[in-house]
């Protein structure tokens, strides 16, 4: 009788192979790669990415926002906040079919409605769609957001499957508070309500400084910092921004500058510097 065939060979510290396609049994996980397996840096995914709709950004991020994360605007008035957040809204229901909710403890709604419309961003109609809800909490409504656990926002977001939310603005949300101690935990509540939510979200707020530090410790509790400036060089201002912190993202640390377009609203320039930039164009 002929012999069986002899099993393969197996040399030191190999293991049998799995067929393909074959999944380990329920409750049988593969075991996790030892610290020295020589696992690359690229075989990590990155998390999904959503773009954030303003031209030149999302080169400085590796394709855009993480998903689910929390950002925060800063600068000074004027800087340009509310045209970023508001932006990244309209290309979310405009380009990408996601809602969006825009949260406002400062300017009132026709406020925020004109403001988009100097951009050419319709948000009466997005909201009439369905795209895009403003909500407005009036200063004495501030405490209900808190009490309420983010309630009629949580509503919103159920009906109308919002994935973005803007939230203009922090500064404003803890001033209304008595204490600083108050006014913190405010805060630290809100930035888990947003985390709950589980939707990408923009907040404003003012930099304590030109180096984007803030007294209220709010860049802390966010994901991502985003720093907009607005100085002045002689006698003429120009806008600038820099990514100061994004959790788990390469991201750039370079200062580049931007500008306000007619009808499209907010570019950013990656490739130029700011003041050779800011010098050509003005002529100095």
């Amino acid at each position: 009788m002929a012999k069986p065939p002899s099993p393969p060979k197996m040399t030191a510290g190999a293991s049998p192979r799995m067929p393909a396609g074959a999944m380990p049994r329920p409750g049988g996980s593969p075991k996790a790669p030892a610290p020295n397996s020589g696992a690359s840096a690229a075989q990590i995914e990155l998390a999904p990415r959503v773009p954030s709709g303003i031209p030149g950004f999302d080169e400085l991020c590796e394709g855009g926002l993480e998903k689910g994360s929390s950002t925060l605007c800063l600068g000074e008035p004027g800087s340009g906040k509310t045209t970023f957040m508001s932006q990244f809204l309209v290309n979310g229901a405009l380009e990408h079919g996601e809602g969006g909710v825009f949260l406002s403890f400062e300017e009132s709604k026709e406020s925020i409605v004109r403001h988009s419309l100097s951009f050419g961003w319709d948000f009466q109609q997005l909201e009439k769609e369905g795209a895009v809800s403003v909500i407005t909490y009036k200063p004495h409504e501030v405490r209900r957001l808190a009490e309420e656990g983010g309630g009629l926002i949580w509503d919103t977001i159920n009906e109308t499957g919002a994935q973005r939310i803007a939230i203009d603005s922090l500064s404003a949300y803890v001033v209304l508070f008595e204490t600083a101690y108050a006014a913190r935990e405010a805060q630290r509540n809100l930035f888990e309500l947003v985390h709950k939510w589980n939707c990408t979200t923009l907040l404003s707020g003012e930099a304590g400084d030109s180096e984007g530090r803030n007294s209220s410790g709010m860049d802390y509790l966010a994901d991502a910092v985003v720093l907009l400036h607005h100085p002045r060089q002689r006698n003429v201002r120009f806008r600038a921004l820099e990514i100061l912190k994004m959790r788990g993202t390469n991201h750039s640390q370079k200062i580049c500058p931007f500008e306000f377009i007619s009808g499209e609203g907010m570019r950013v320039y990656p490739g130029e510097d700011i003041f050779e930039e800011f010098k050509t164009r003005e002529g100095f």
